[in-house]
Protein backbone atom coordinates (compact mmCIF):
# COMPACT_ATOMS: atom_id res chain seq x y z
CA UNK A 1 0.00 0.00 0.00
CA UNK A 2 1.50 3.27 -1.11
CA UNK A 3 2.15 6.15 1.48
CA UNK A 4 -0.57 8.04 -0.25
CA UNK A 5 -3.20 5.71 -0.31
CA UNK A 6 -2.42 4.21 3.18
CA UNK A 7 -3.08 8.24 4.66
CA UNK A 8 -6.47 8.20 3.02
CA UNK A 9 -6.87 4.84 4.30
CA UNK A 10 -6.43 6.58 7.72
CA UNK A 11 -8.35 9.45 7.37
CA UNK A 12 -11.27 7.70 6.02
CA UNK A 13 -11.58 5.31 9.03
CA UNK A 14 -10.78 7.77 11.64
CA UNK A 15 -13.32 9.76 9.78
CA UNK A 16 -15.66 7.20 10.41
CA UNK A 17 -15.93 8.14 13.87
CA UNK A 18 -17.81 11.42 13.12
CA UNK A 19 -21.14 8.98 12.38
CA UNK A 20 -21.19 8.77 16.02
CA UNK A 21 -20.04 12.16 17.51
CA UNK A 22 -22.45 14.08 14.94
CA UNK A 23 -25.73 11.39 15.11
CA UNK A 24 -25.96 10.64 18.39
CA UNK A 25 -25.30 14.92 18.97
CA UNK A 26 -27.96 15.93 16.54
CA UNK A 27 -30.16 13.20 17.54
CA UNK A 28 -30.45 14.60 21.05
CA UNK A 29 -30.39 18.30 19.67
CA UNK A 30 -33.30 17.62 17.42
CA UNK A 31 -35.67 14.98 19.28
CA UNK A 32 -35.04 14.95 22.97
CA UNK A 33 -36.92 18.09 24.08
CA UNK A 34 -39.93 17.41 21.91
CA UNK A 35 -39.83 13.28 23.34
CA UNK A 36 -39.75 14.77 27.12
CA UNK A 37 -42.43 17.64 26.18
CA UNK A 38 -44.93 16.20 24.05
CA UNK A 39 -44.38 12.21 24.73
CA UNK A 40 -43.60 11.62 27.73
CA UNK A 41 -45.03 15.01 28.82
CA UNK A 42 -42.53 16.67 30.74
CA UNK A 43 -42.86 19.98 31.78
CA UNK A 44 -40.73 21.87 29.48
CA UNK A 45 -38.96 23.73 32.55
CA UNK A 46 -38.38 20.69 33.88
CA UNK A 47 -36.97 19.12 30.73
CA UNK A 48 -34.69 22.53 30.20
CA UNK A 49 -33.25 21.90 33.74
CA UNK A 50 -32.44 18.25 33.13
CA UNK A 51 -30.40 20.30 30.05
CA UNK A 52 -28.80 22.39 32.33
CA UNK A 53 -27.58 19.89 35.43
CA UNK A 54 -26.55 17.62 32.41
CA UNK A 55 -24.81 19.27 29.71
CA UNK A 56 -24.03 22.19 31.69
CA UNK A 57 -22.85 21.69 35.45
CA UNK A 58 -21.98 18.52 35.11
CA UNK A 59 -20.07 18.49 32.20
CA UNK A 60 -18.27 21.10 33.25
CA UNK A 61 -16.52 18.75 35.70
CA UNK A 62 -16.05 15.53 33.90
CA UNK A 63 -15.23 16.91 30.47
CA UNK A 64 -11.92 18.79 31.73
CA UNK A 65 -10.81 15.77 33.77
CA UNK A 66 -11.44 12.81 31.56
CA UNK A 67 -9.15 15.66 29.20
CA UNK A 68 -6.70 15.93 31.44
CA UNK A 69 -6.14 12.18 32.50
CA UNK A 70 -6.05 11.04 28.88
CA UNK A 71 -2.86 13.41 28.40
CA UNK A 72 -1.56 11.66 31.33
CA UNK A 73 -2.45 7.96 30.14
CA UNK A 74 0.42 5.45 29.50
CA UNK A 75 -0.46 2.14 27.88
CA UNK A 76 1.04 -0.05 25.37
CA UNK A 77 -2.21 0.81 23.24
CA UNK A 78 -1.64 4.77 23.58
CA UNK A 79 -3.08 7.48 25.62
CA UNK A 80 -6.65 8.13 23.41
CA UNK A 81 -7.80 4.54 22.18
CA UNK A 82 -8.08 2.81 26.01
CA UNK A 83 -10.99 5.89 26.73
CA UNK A 84 -12.55 5.15 23.42
CA UNK A 85 -12.70 1.26 23.98
CA UNK A 86 -14.16 1.56 26.63
CA UNK A 87 -16.37 4.61 26.80
CA UNK A 88 -18.16 3.57 23.45
CA UNK A 89 -20.19 0.62 24.43
CA UNK A 90 -20.89 2.10 28.25
CA UNK A 91 -22.31 4.84 26.51
CA UNK A 92 -24.90 2.98 24.23
CA UNK A 93 -25.92 1.57 27.74
CA UNK A 94 -26.90 4.96 28.62
CA UNK A 95 -28.49 5.96 24.97
CA UNK A 96 -30.72 3.25 25.42
CA UNK A 97 -32.08 4.39 29.41
CA UNK A 98 -32.54 8.29 28.08
CA UNK A 99 -35.37 6.99 25.20
CA UNK A 100 -36.49 4.81 27.88
CA UNK A 101 -38.41 7.15 29.89
CA UNK A 102 -41.17 6.20 31.36
CA UNK A 103 -44.45 8.25 30.00
CA UNK A 104 -47.19 10.49 31.77
CA UNK A 105 -45.97 9.39 35.18
CA UNK A 106 -45.13 11.30 38.58
CA UNK A 107 -43.22 14.21 37.26
CA UNK A 108 -40.31 14.04 39.63
CA UNK A 109 -39.62 10.34 39.25
CA UNK A 110 -39.13 11.12 35.10
CA UNK A 111 -36.97 13.78 36.16
CA UNK A 112 -34.40 12.53 38.00
CA UNK A 113 -34.66 9.18 35.93
CA UNK A 114 -33.83 11.23 33.13
CA UNK A 115 -31.35 13.37 35.15
CA UNK A 116 -29.43 10.31 36.25
CA UNK A 117 -29.44 8.85 32.10
CA UNK A 118 -28.25 11.95 30.52
CA UNK A 119 -25.66 12.05 32.57
CA UNK A 120 -24.58 8.73 32.83
CA UNK A 121 -24.59 8.73 28.73
CA UNK A 122 -22.31 12.50 28.85
CA UNK A 123 -19.52 10.89 31.40
CA UNK A 124 -19.26 7.58 29.00
CA UNK A 125 -19.94 9.53 25.77
CA UNK A 126 -16.63 11.79 26.95
CA UNK A 127 -14.22 9.02 27.63
CA UNK A 128 -14.96 8.42 24.20
CA UNK A 129 -15.31 11.88 22.28
CA UNK A 130 -12.97 14.21 23.70
CA UNK A 131 -9.59 11.09 23.51
CA UNK A 132 -11.29 10.84 19.75
CA UNK A 133 -10.50 15.05 19.07
CA UNK A 134 -7.99 14.67 20.86
CA UNK A 135 -5.92 12.67 18.09
CA UNK A 136 -7.04 14.87 15.18
CA UNK A 137 -4.37 17.66 15.82
CA UNK A 138 -1.93 15.34 16.72
CA UNK A 139 -1.92 13.03 13.91
CA UNK A 140 -2.08 15.90 11.03
CA UNK A 141 0.18 19.12 11.50
CA UNK A 142 -0.80 21.58 8.18
CA UNK A 143 -3.37 23.43 7.80
CA UNK A 144 -4.28 21.95 4.29
CA UNK A 145 -4.10 18.34 5.98
CA UNK A 146 -6.40 19.23 8.79
CA UNK A 147 -8.95 20.74 6.22
CA UNK A 148 -8.59 17.47 4.54
CA UNK A 149 -9.29 15.67 7.41
CA UNK A 150 -12.20 17.74 8.04
CA UNK A 151 -14.07 16.91 4.80
CA UNK A 152 -13.36 13.65 5.31
CA UNK A 153 -14.85 13.87 8.95
CA UNK A 154 -17.33 16.29 7.89
CA UNK A 155 -18.77 13.68 5.48
CA UNK A 156 -19.16 11.51 7.71
CA UNK A 157 -20.47 13.76 10.09
CA UNK A 158 -23.57 14.47 7.28
CA UNK A 159 -24.07 10.98 7.01
CA UNK A 160 -24.59 10.45 11.12
CA UNK A 161 -26.63 13.83 11.00
CA UNK A 162 -28.56 12.07 7.68
CA UNK A 163 -29.21 9.14 10.04
CA UNK A 164 -30.28 10.95 12.61
CA UNK A 165 -32.80 13.18 10.76
CA UNK A 166 -33.98 10.90 8.03
CA UNK A 167 -33.70 7.61 9.25
CA UNK A 168 -34.47 7.59 13.13
CA UNK A 169 -37.85 9.56 13.01
CA UNK A 170 -39.20 7.12 10.35
CA UNK A 171 -38.09 3.93 12.33
CA UNK A 172 -39.77 5.37 15.36
CA UNK A 173 -42.64 5.55 13.53
CA UNK A 174 -42.25 2.19 12.58
CA UNK A 175 -41.40 0.95 15.25
CA UNK A 176 -44.49 2.71 17.48
CA UNK A 177 -47.01 1.02 15.25
CA UNK A 178 -45.48 -2.53 15.97
CA UNK A 179 -44.82 -1.73 20.03
CA UNK A 180 -47.12 1.58 20.73
CA UNK A 181 -45.48 5.07 20.87
CA UNK A 182 -42.62 5.24 23.36
CA UNK A 183 -41.16 1.64 23.21
CA UNK A 184 -41.14 3.10 19.43
CA UNK A 185 -39.10 5.87 20.70
CA UNK A 186 -36.47 3.11 22.39
CA UNK A 187 -36.17 0.59 19.87
CA UNK A 188 -35.41 3.56 17.64
CA UNK A 189 -32.88 5.15 20.13
CA UNK A 190 -31.32 1.37 20.71
CA UNK A 191 -30.53 0.46 17.00
CA UNK A 192 -28.75 3.99 16.47
CA UNK A 193 -26.96 4.32 19.37
CA UNK A 194 -25.38 0.58 18.30
CA UNK A 195 -24.82 2.11 14.73
CA UNK A 196 -22.91 5.21 16.75
CA UNK A 197 -20.86 2.73 18.82
CA UNK A 198 -19.67 0.19 16.17
CA UNK A 199 -18.67 3.71 14.15
CA UNK A 200 -16.66 4.89 17.20
CA UNK A 201 -14.84 1.44 17.53
CA UNK A 202 -14.10 1.33 13.42
CA UNK A 203 -12.33 4.49 13.91
CA UNK A 204 -9.68 3.13 16.31
CA UNK A 205 -8.36 1.48 12.59
CA UNK A 206 -7.35 5.03 11.85
CA UNK A 207 -5.32 6.22 14.66
CA UNK A 208 -1.92 6.35 15.37
CA UNK A 209 -0.70 8.04 17.72
CA UNK A 210 3.13 10.02 18.21
CA UNK A 211 5.22 7.96 20.51
CA UNK A 212 7.03 11.30 21.09
CA UNK A 213 4.02 12.89 22.38
CA UNK A 214 3.14 9.66 24.97
CA UNK A 215 6.22 9.83 26.36
CA UNK A 216 6.27 13.43 27.71
CA UNK A 217 5.53 13.93 31.46
CA UNK A 218 2.54 15.87 32.04
CA UNK A 219 1.46 18.42 34.45
CA UNK A 220 -0.60 17.46 37.52
CA UNK A 221 -3.77 17.41 36.56
CA UNK A 222 -5.29 20.84 38.18
CA UNK A 223 -2.31 22.84 37.45
CA UNK A 224 -2.55 21.41 33.40
CA UNK A 225 -6.49 22.63 34.24
CA UNK A 226 -5.32 26.32 35.50
CA UNK A 227 -2.61 26.25 32.52
CA UNK A 228 -5.23 25.69 30.00
CA UNK A 229 -7.74 27.94 31.09
CA UNK A 230 -5.24 31.07 30.66
CA UNK A 231 -4.78 30.97 27.15
CA UNK A 232 -6.43 33.69 25.67
CA UNK A 233 -6.56 31.46 21.79
CA UNK A 234 -8.57 29.31 23.84
CA UNK A 235 -11.28 31.52 25.81
CA UNK A 236 -11.92 33.16 22.68
CA UNK A 237 -12.32 30.27 20.40
CA UNK A 238 -14.54 28.63 23.05
CA UNK A 239 -17.35 31.32 22.89
CA UNK A 240 -16.85 31.29 19.00
CA UNK A 241 -17.38 27.18 19.19
CA UNK A 242 -20.27 27.39 21.67
CA UNK A 243 -22.07 30.48 19.43
CA UNK A 244 -21.56 27.64 16.24
CA UNK A 245 -23.26 25.14 18.07
CA UNK A 246 -25.86 27.13 19.51
CA UNK A 247 -26.35 28.10 15.46
CA UNK A 248 -26.56 24.93 14.38
CA UNK A 249 -28.56 22.98 17.53
CA UNK A 250 -31.11 26.06 17.23
CA UNK A 251 -31.88 25.00 13.77
CA UNK A 252 -32.14 21.27 14.98
CA UNK A 253 -34.12 21.66 18.08
CA UNK A 254 -36.79 24.32 16.95
CA UNK A 255 -37.90 22.43 13.32
CA UNK A 256 -39.84 20.12 14.86
CA UNK A 257 -41.91 22.49 16.59
CA UNK A 258 -42.03 24.75 13.52
CA UNK A 259 -43.36 21.87 11.86
CA UNK A 260 -45.46 20.68 13.54
CA UNK A 261 -46.88 23.78 15.44
CA UNK A 262 -46.86 26.03 12.60
CA UNK A 263 -47.03 24.74 9.26
CA UNK A 264 -49.46 21.33 10.71
CA UNK A 265 -46.92 19.17 8.96
CA UNK A 266 -45.58 15.23 10.21
CA UNK A 267 -42.34 15.20 12.09
CA UNK A 268 -40.30 13.03 9.13
CA UNK A 269 -40.94 16.29 7.30
CA UNK A 270 -37.87 16.94 9.41
CA UNK A 271 -35.83 15.29 6.98
CA UNK A 272 -36.70 17.67 3.98
CA UNK A 273 -35.08 20.93 5.92
CA UNK A 274 -31.81 18.59 7.66
CA UNK A 275 -31.15 16.33 4.40
CA UNK A 276 -30.70 19.47 1.52
CA UNK A 277 -29.00 21.10 4.56
CA UNK A 278 -26.55 18.31 4.64
CA UNK A 279 -26.09 18.19 0.98
CA UNK A 280 -25.57 21.77 0.75
CA UNK A 281 -22.60 21.10 3.39
CA UNK A 282 -20.77 18.56 1.33
CA UNK A 283 -21.09 20.40 -1.96
CA UNK A 284 -19.26 23.56 -1.12
CA UNK A 285 -16.90 22.02 1.24
CA UNK A 286 -14.51 22.41 -0.94
CA UNK A 287 -15.14 25.89 -1.64
CA UNK A 288 -14.93 27.13 1.69
CA UNK A 289 -11.42 25.22 2.20
CA UNK A 290 -9.77 27.16 -0.75
CA UNK A 291 -11.35 30.05 0.94
CA UNK A 292 -10.33 29.23 4.17
CA UNK A 293 -6.52 28.83 3.05
CA UNK A 294 -6.46 31.53 1.31
CA UNK A 295 -8.13 34.49 3.91
CA UNK A 296 -7.31 32.54 7.41
CA UNK A 297 -10.06 31.57 9.65
CA UNK A 298 -11.15 35.36 11.01
CA UNK A 299 -12.46 36.22 7.48
CA UNK A 300 -13.94 32.81 6.75
CA UNK A 301 -15.71 32.58 9.71
CA UNK A 302 -17.08 35.93 9.83
CA UNK A 303 -18.55 36.08 6.21
CA UNK A 304 -20.47 32.25 7.09
CA UNK A 305 -21.65 33.85 10.00
CA UNK A 306 -23.58 36.65 8.32
CA UNK A 307 -24.59 34.35 5.46
CA UNK A 308 -26.40 32.46 8.44
CA UNK A 309 -28.24 36.06 9.60
CA UNK A 310 -29.65 36.16 5.79
CA UNK A 311 -30.48 32.68 5.12
CA UNK A 312 -32.95 33.19 8.01
CA UNK A 313 -35.01 35.36 6.83
CA UNK A 314 -37.01 33.45 4.64
CA UNK A 315 -38.47 31.41 7.68
CA UNK A 316 -41.31 34.42 7.94
CA UNK A 317 -42.73 33.32 4.26
CA UNK A 318 -42.12 29.55 4.63
CA UNK A 319 -45.67 27.61 4.14
CA UNK A 320 -44.75 24.38 1.84
CA UNK A 321 -42.17 22.35 1.56
CA UNK A 322 -40.27 23.20 -1.38
CA UNK A 323 -39.87 26.76 0.42
CA UNK A 324 -38.44 24.12 3.35
CA UNK A 325 -36.00 22.41 1.77
CA UNK A 326 -34.55 25.38 -0.34
CA UNK A 327 -34.24 27.04 3.14
CA UNK A 328 -32.74 23.72 4.89
CA UNK A 329 -30.01 24.06 1.43
CA UNK A 330 -29.29 27.59 1.73
CA UNK A 331 -28.29 27.45 5.44
CA UNK A 332 -26.26 24.59 4.66
CA UNK A 333 -24.21 26.75 2.37
CA UNK A 334 -23.39 28.80 4.97
CA UNK A 335 -23.00 25.69 7.80
CA UNK A 336 -20.55 24.63 5.48
CA UNK A 337 -18.29 27.42 5.58
CA UNK A 338 -18.60 27.73 9.51
CA UNK A 339 -17.53 24.10 9.77
CA UNK A 340 -14.41 24.67 8.22
CA UNK A 341 -13.08 27.43 9.35
CA UNK A 342 -14.25 26.00 13.21
CA UNK A 343 -12.37 22.40 12.97
CA UNK A 344 -8.77 24.00 11.34
CA UNK A 345 -9.37 26.71 13.99
CA UNK A 346 -9.39 23.96 16.84
CA UNK A 347 -5.46 22.15 15.64
CA UNK A 348 -4.13 25.85 15.79
CA UNK A 349 -5.27 26.62 19.35
CA UNK A 350 -3.72 23.21 20.40
CA UNK A 351 -0.49 24.09 18.30
CA UNK A 352 0.03 27.14 20.28
CA UNK A 353 -0.02 25.75 23.25
CA UNK A 354 2.67 23.74 22.82
CA UNK A 355 4.97 26.39 21.74
CA UNK A 356 4.42 27.83 24.99
CA UNK A 357 4.69 24.85 26.88
CA UNK A 358 6.31 22.77 25.47
CA UNK A 359 3.80 19.66 26.18
CA UNK A 360 1.15 17.77 23.74
CA UNK A 361 -1.88 18.34 25.99
CA UNK A 362 -4.50 17.71 23.14
CA UNK A 363 -6.84 16.01 25.68
CA UNK A 364 -6.64 19.21 28.50
CA UNK A 365 -7.84 21.37 25.79
CA UNK A 366 -10.64 19.22 23.87
CA UNK A 367 -11.77 18.14 27.56
CA UNK A 368 -12.90 22.12 27.44
CA UNK A 369 -14.00 22.15 23.95
CA UNK A 370 -16.02 19.45 24.00
CA UNK A 371 -17.80 20.72 27.25
CA UNK A 372 -18.47 24.21 25.54
CA UNK A 373 -20.29 22.17 22.51
CA UNK A 374 -22.33 20.76 24.61
CA UNK A 375 -23.09 23.77 26.84
CA UNK A 376 -24.81 24.73 23.84
CA UNK A 377 -27.61 22.12 24.76
CA UNK A 378 -28.20 24.06 27.90
CA UNK A 379 -28.65 27.22 26.20
CA UNK A 380 -30.75 25.61 23.31
CA UNK A 381 -32.86 24.00 26.28
CA UNK A 382 -33.61 27.52 28.01
CA UNK A 383 -34.35 29.28 24.50
CA UNK A 384 -37.32 26.65 23.93
CA UNK A 385 -38.42 26.78 27.31
CA UNK A 386 -37.91 31.16 27.44
CA UNK A 387 -39.94 30.98 23.69
CA UNK A 388 -42.18 28.06 24.20
CA UNK A 389 -43.39 28.90 27.81
CA UNK A 390 -42.76 32.69 28.40
CA UNK A 391 -42.92 34.29 25.24
CA UNK A 392 -45.74 32.23 23.74
CA UNK A 393 -47.34 30.32 26.61
CA UNK A 394 -47.02 26.75 25.14
CA UNK A 395 -49.21 23.88 27.07
CA UNK A 396 -48.95 20.32 25.13
CA UNK A 397 -51.75 19.39 26.99
CA UNK A 398 -53.96 22.52 25.85
CA UNK A 399 -54.32 23.84 21.94
CA UNK A 400 -51.85 25.81 20.29
CA UNK A 401 -52.35 29.67 21.44
CA UNK A 402 -53.22 31.85 18.66
CA UNK A 403 -49.85 33.32 18.60
CA UNK A 404 -47.90 30.23 18.18
CA UNK A 405 -47.26 29.93 14.37
CA UNK A 406 -45.92 33.62 14.31
CA UNK A 407 -44.35 33.38 17.82
CA UNK A 408 -42.26 30.16 16.45
CA UNK A 409 -40.88 32.13 13.34
CA UNK A 410 -39.87 35.51 15.18
CA UNK A 411 -38.27 32.92 17.93
CA UNK A 412 -36.17 31.54 14.88
CA UNK A 413 -35.28 34.45 13.64
CA UNK A 414 -34.53 36.30 16.28
CA UNK A 415 -32.40 33.68 18.54
CA UNK A 416 -30.26 33.16 15.47
CA UNK A 417 -29.14 36.78 14.76
CA UNK A 418 -28.29 36.87 18.88
CA UNK A 419 -25.90 34.10 18.39
CA UNK A 420 -24.20 35.02 14.71
CA UNK A 421 -23.47 38.77 16.76
CA UNK A 422 -22.03 37.40 20.00
CA UNK A 423 -19.81 34.84 17.94
CA UNK A 424 -18.67 38.33 15.49
CA UNK A 425 -17.55 39.55 18.78
CA UNK A 426 -15.48 36.82 20.01
CA UNK A 427 -14.01 36.41 16.28
CA UNK A 428 -13.35 40.19 16.83
CA UNK A 429 -10.55 39.44 19.79
CA UNK A 430 -9.54 36.31 18.74
CA UNK A 431 -5.44 36.59 18.60
CA UNK A 432 -4.58 33.65 15.77
CA UNK A 433 -4.68 35.56 12.28
CA UNK A 434 -3.65 33.94 9.03
CA UNK A 435 0.00 35.34 9.70
CA UNK A 436 0.43 34.13 12.93
CA UNK A 437 -0.95 30.78 12.60
CA UNK A 438 1.78 30.03 9.53
CA UNK A 439 4.33 31.21 12.05
CA UNK A 440 3.20 28.98 14.44
CA UNK A 441 3.12 25.61 11.91
CA UNK A 442 6.76 26.58 11.06
CA UNK A 443 8.00 26.31 14.74
CA UNK A 444 5.75 23.61 15.69
CA UNK A 445 7.53 21.39 13.11
CA UNK A 446 11.20 22.78 14.71
CA UNK A 447 9.92 21.40 17.86
CA UNK A 448 8.43 18.17 16.72
CA UNK A 449 11.84 17.09 15.13
CA UNK A 450 13.62 18.21 18.00
CA UNK A 451 10.78 15.61 20.08
CA UNK A 452 11.64 13.07 17.73
CA UNK A 453 15.45 12.91 18.35
CA UNK A 454 14.99 12.74 21.89
CA UNK A 455 13.01 9.63 21.25
CA UNK A 456 15.41 8.16 19.11
CA UNK A 457 17.91 8.76 21.52
CA UNK A 458 16.02 7.20 24.79
CA UNK A 459 14.80 4.01 22.43
CA UNK A 460 18.46 3.51 21.80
Amino acid sequence: MSEDSNGRFQKLTYGIGSIADTGSYSIISTFLLYFLIDVVFLDAGLASLIFMISYGVWNAINDPIVGVLSDKTHTKWGRRKPWIVVGAPLSLLFYILIWGAPAGGDQMLIFIYMLIAVAGYEFAYSMAAVTWFAVFPEMWQSTEERASVVIYRQIFAMLGGALAVGIFPVIQEIFSDMFGETAGWTWAGSLLGLLFTISFLISLLGIKERKEFAIEKQKPIFQSIKMTLKNKSLLTYMGIDLMTWCMFGWMSAISPFFLTHSLGMDLEIVALIMLPNMLATIIFFPIWKKIYIRYGPKRTMCFCTMLVILSYIPVFFITEIIGLSLWGFFTGIAFSGILVAREVMMGDVVDEDELKTGLRREGSYFGFIIMVEKLSLVVIGFAIFILLEVFIGYDPLLPDPPFMDIGIRIGMIALVTVFSLILIVFLMIYPLNKEYVSEIHEKVKELHAEKRERLEKVEK
